[in-house]
């Protein structure tokens, strides 16, 4: 196998990982936390049973298949981290991949287990990062001394799958598989999750606004542009900058939409501080946080392609 294959192949495998592993993190964030723990591990219960709130997000609404999700996030995962430690223990004789249990049981052969847990440490071991108070399904080992393998847990995950996955009945998935699964991120061969993470939230802003602009292209089509126009001409701020009173206040904005200066500003994006979010207070059109986020990151890449 030629290297330049290889290469593309772990990537794939990282690819493949953290795009079934964020999808599952994100609905089981979405869903209740008391829901999926009990008192003990064999005493918890599906965490995807109570369904999630329903929304635009192509990643996470009502996780069906979730059990497969999960086979493929944990094979790519455990392959991935199997090719970099031990290359070509990761498939038999024939080039097949193995099996995600087969790949477990590779791990356990070349590092033994503790109580059911497998450290494999990092050849260039790295001090960790401190972690910031984000959701803790995110908070996963990065750049660590050694990589977590739950191998009990992961075993244990991949039998509460079966079930769904080949028609014997329900699956059992548990907050603890979930779990043990994102801590694989922390290998070097992965550590890819953070990334496609912003991805999907980047998406998600794409898709929200694009529906947003959408919708007040209608409405403004509804009420005729004479109407917009004595609406616009009328307008007063309910966010205007009160030195006193209202010291977080901005002026109105031009709206994207509707092209009037009646775009109600509640905030700047959080990390460039140059586009406002907020609404239209003649068309409706809204921009949330996030799309504001990524319009002022479009925004910051043309000015330094310009300044070039």
């Amino acid at each position: 196998m030629a290297h330049g294959t290889m290469l593309s192949m772990k990537d794939q495998r990282a690819e493949e990982f953290a795009r079934c592993a964020v999808v599952l993190a994100a609905e089981l964030r979405e869903t209740r936390r008391e829901r999926a723990v009990a008192a003990g591990p064999e005493e918890q219960t599906d965490p995807f049973a109570a369904p999630a709130p329903a929304g635009d997000d192509p990643f996470a609404p009502s996780m069906a298949g979730r059990e497969g999700v999960f086979d493929q996030a944990l094979s790519n995962g455990l392959a991935a981290i199997v090719a970099s430690e031990w290359p070509g223990k990761e498939a038999d004789r024939k080039g097949r991949v193995l099996s995600a249990s087969a790949l477990l049981k590779v791990i356990e052969e070349h590092v033994p287990a503790t109580d059911g847990i497998v450290l494999v440490s990092d050849k260039h071991p790295m001090p960790d990062i401190p972690q910031g108070d984000t959701d803790a399904l995110f908070q996963v080992p990065r750049l660590s001394s050694h990589t977590r393998i739950d191998v009990r847990t992961l075993q244990n995950g991949i039998e509460a799958s079966q079930a769904a996955r080949h028609g014997r009945g329900a699956g059992a998935l548990q907050h603890r598989h979930i779990e043990a699964l994102l801590a694989l991120d922390g290998h070097r061969s992965l550590g890819v999750m953070g990334e496609e993470q912003q991805d999907r939230i980047q998406q998600i802003a794409q898709a929200e606004d694009a529906a947003s602009q959408e919708r007040a292209a209608e409405y403004l089509e509804r009420i005729g542009e004479e109407e917009a126009t004595r609406r616009a001409e009328n307008v007063a701020n309910p966010n205007a900058y009160h030195p006193k009173h209202n010291p977080d206040g901005h002026d109105l904005d031009t709206c994207p939409v509707c092209g009037h200066e009646t775009f109600c500003v509640e905030g700047l994006d959080p990390v460039f501080g140059r586009v406002g979010y907020g609404q239209c207070l003649v068309c409706t059109y809204t921009r949330t946080p996030g799309a504001a986020e990524d319009e002022a990151f479009t925004e910051q890449l043309r000015s330094i392609m310009d300044d070039e």
